[in-house]
């Protein structure tokens, strides 16, 4: 068996174990010198390489959320804590899986990510960022390396058992993976890979010093703490990672202690934390004919002035929208005061209730108006090119999605969209070239790969030899990524 591709699959089992692993804990141990054994034992180039493998096999075995507003969201909350951590990645990639679990991670080589639900458990943005950045320390720290060196000390395990375990942690499905996988190998897999005590001590450590100096309060990690002991008081089977690795009343106490050792600070729930709890509620937890009196209510119990209230209006003004309602849609926007009436999310919404009536020039107008202040905001440009695509203006759509795809080049959905609009104005090349890349980024290589060759064929057929070089020198790339594998 090749030594590297065993390494690389050891590495990809530890990430996928991360999905399964608590997000918050506890204190002690000194920092490690990375110039140990386990920082060559797995380079970070090599940590980078297999955590797009990994980001790209997550996409094809679990559903994932792309909306821009989440994405940004979840951006802003990492690149706040990342200049105050230990972590040496400068390239980062963020993913949402589509799940009601309280659940957040982060793998080698800068795969950061939440179940969506967590906004369920969690209060405020301090809680969610604290347990990013608990994840942040485990990557800064190299404790995925470090575990790989130990469980290749210990045991040898067979590849073909890895990878499918590799899917049945990160799926939580019981049929993924190979066939003759016997689950408890996978379990004691996984239990053989989970972090010490010594490491989550470590990384709660300095996890809150993270938090801290990011202007963050420290004593959401002991509150997170108690979220995540209330989530499980009310599960007849607790998540994954709290069978491994429990939070106990004494680990709250002693992040508490912790947290003393810092200031406090003002905790921030801000217009898009409370918009997307809002929506993850919608999702998971209120019964269709429930959502209108319960946002209702909000706006009777909220004050005006806040933005509980700002995200109360808004969640009606969506509802509406999507009930075919649009008058009220927009009343509702009315009513949201400044500063969020000013909001990309509420700029958008407005301008999508205009368009369900014709009014395309108005609503791209409005887009328009709001792009100078953020001429890179991922969910305006996503809305003006669904905008012109409606409205037949099939070439200037293609133009703002060649744009988002330079800007977000691995985000399968900005490429799922080029793609699409790519085939409204026929540009057939362009279509499946953008094809090709949705599929890779979303974990289909075979497919991506086909995709890449036809539109191969095409420059070639058109003499385009700039383009044929360009192309022929991403199916060589796409080809070696996707034979890392088996």
């Amino acid at each position: 068996m090749n030594f590297r591709l065993t390494r690389l699959a050891l590495l990809l089992l530890s990430s996928y174990a991360a999905l399964s692993i608590p997000t918050t804990q506890a204190a002690t141990a000194d920092l490690p010198d990375l110039g140990d054994s386990a920082s060559s034992y797995v380079s970070l180039q090599e940590e980078h390489d297999l955590g797009r493998v990994w980001l790209r096999q997550l996409r094809a075995q679990a559903k994932t959320l792309d909306d821009p507003l989440i994405t940004e969201f979840l951006e802003n909350l990492i690149f706040r804590l990342v200049p105050h951590s230990e972590v040496k990645q400068s390239e980062f990639e963020f993913v949402v899986v589509d799940r009601a679990e309280l659940n957040a991670f982060a793998v080698p080589g800068g795969i950061i990510g939440i179940n969506f639900g967590i906004l369920l458990h969690t209060r405020d943005e301090d809680e969610l960022s604290a347990v990013l950045a608990h994840e942040l320390a485990h990557l800064s720290q190299r404790h995925f390396a470090r575990q790989i060196e130990a469980a290749e000390k210990q045991e040898p395990i067979a590849i073909a058992t890895l990878l499918a375990s590799i899917l049945l942690i990160a799926t939580n499905n019981p049929d993924a993976g190979f066939a003759g996988l016997v689950t408890s190998q996978a379990a004691s897999i996984q239990s053989r890979l989970a972090y010490s005590r010594e490491w989550e001590q470590e990384a709660d450590r300095i996890g809150m010093r993270t938090l801290s100096t990011a202007g963050l309060d420290p004593y959401a990690m002991p509150s997170m703490f108690q979220q995540m002991l209330q989530a499980n008081r009310y599960n007849e089977r607790p998540p994954e990672f709290l069978l491994t690795h429990p939070v106990t009343e004494s680990r709250v106490a002693d992040a508490a202690d912790r947290a003393q050792k810092y200031p406090r600070k003002p905790r921030l729930a801000s217009f898009e934390f409370r918009v997307l709890q809002n929506e993850a509620m919608i999702r998971y937890q209120l019964n269709a004919d429930k959502r209108v009196d319960y946002f209702t209510h909000q706006l009777q119990v909220t004050p005006r002035s806040s933005a509980e209230q700002a995200a109360a209006l808004y969640s009606l003004a969506r509802l509406a929208l999507e009930n075919n309602d649009n008058s009220a849609s927009r009343a509702y926007l009315k009513k949201i005061i400044s500063p969020w009436r000013d909001h990309s999310a509420v700029v958008a919404l407005n301008a999508s209730s205009l368009a369900a009536e014709d009014k395309y020039a108005e609503a791209i107008d409005a887009i328009n108006d709001a792009l100078p202040f953020d001429p890179q905001d991922y969910l305006l440009l996503s809305t003006k090119a669904s905008l012109l695509r409606q409205s037949g203006q099939k070439n200037e759509a293609v133009a703002i999605l060649k744009q988002l795809s330079e800007l977000r080049s691995t985000n399968p959905a900005v490429w799922r969209m080029l793609g699409e609009a790519a085939g409204d104005a026929n540009m057939i090349l362009l279509g499946h070239r953008a094809n090709a890349e949705y599929l890779f980024y979303s974990g289909y290589h075979a497919k991506a790969l086909r995709q890449m060759e036809l539109a191969l064929q095409l420059a070639k057929k058109s003499h385009d030899f700039q383009q044929e070089a360009a192309l022929g020198q991403r199916l060589r790339v796409m080809a070696n990524t996707a034979a890392v594998l088996p």
